[in-house]
């Protein structure tokens, strides 16, 4: 475990478990859902060699297509392999994965500094000798509710999103931005995410990254997740620009007006 600490937010990393933020507490109060035992569901973890859906598990190399593990939502590869990974401990804040089989000599370092009342997050995809693409991003999970809070508010405003096939891979079409509830990703946002529990507190959401992924359609839980890349981004052909880091700032504020 990492303990990341200022006086008003506490961050636990947990290295054993993907890395992942198992806690992170803002004047006492939870923000991260906790272990369920279900590898995709819980904490906020790192999204590394590829972040998303991959059509069926069909990855396609420089050279030749390979197939990726697709158990944890079959037919389809899902979120890299950095979640279910040991990490290693390399002090300040800072820890280290290698990846193995097609991905072999690559690996991927993750910085997760606390500032006063900011969460500062960076992500890397170390190539090494592998010649694979990668593309990276967090994935959050926020409870709707904190305590005896009213339910969440996001402030959230795209003009496009991916369309969609039925079971959730993106066409490569644009589309303008529709209402939600949503497990869709985003593009051309029109202000910085911000999340609102009334009378606890908000957290803005900063990225260097041109895609976001929203999930809203579960009565308890809810994510937003920046990524440098979409899913299935090589498929799609949108796999474009420096998709070997990303940067994250979690601003967070106490609330004190209820709904």
């Amino acid at each position: 475990m990492q303990l990341i600490s200022s006086n008003n937010l506490n961050v636990i990393v947990d290295l054993k478990n993907g890395g992942r933020i198992a806690s992170l507490k803002f004047h006492g109060h939870e923000f991260v859902i906790p272990n369920n035992r279900k590898v995709l569901h819980w904490g906020w973890y790192p999204m590394v060699p590829w972040a998303g859906r991959i059509n069926k598990g069909e990855f396609l190399g420089p050279s030749s297509k390979i197939k990726l593990p697709t158990d944890l939502m079959p037919p389809h590869a899902i979120h890299g392999f950095g979640h279910s990974l040991i990490w290693q401990d390399e002090g300040e804040g800072i820890s280290s994965c290698e990846f193995e089989g097609d991905f072999a000599g690559a690996g991927a370092i993750q910085e997760i500094k606390v500032i006063e009342d900011t969460l500062h997050y960076k992500l890397q995809y170390v190539p090494n000798s592998c010649e694979l693409p990668a593309w990276l991003g967090l994935h959050t999970w926020f409870p709707w509710t904190i305590e005896s809070s009213q339910r969440a508010t996001i402030n959230f405003s795209a003009n496009n999103m991916l369309e969609l096939s039925a079971d959730g891979i993106p066409s490569g079409e644009i589309v303008p931005a529709s209402e939600g509830p949503w497990d869709d990703t985003f593009t051309n946002l029109n202000s910085v995410p911000k999340i609102t529990w009334p009378g606890i507190a908000s957290v803005e959401i900063e990225s260097n990254v041109d895609w976001w992924t929203i999930y809203t359609k579960d009565k308890a839980v809810f994510c937003v997740e920046p990524l440098n890349a979409p899913p299935d981004a090589i498929r799609i052909g949108r796999l474009i620009g420096n998709t070997h880091n990303m940067e994250v700032t979690f601003f967070f504020s106490q609330d004190f007006n209820k709904l």
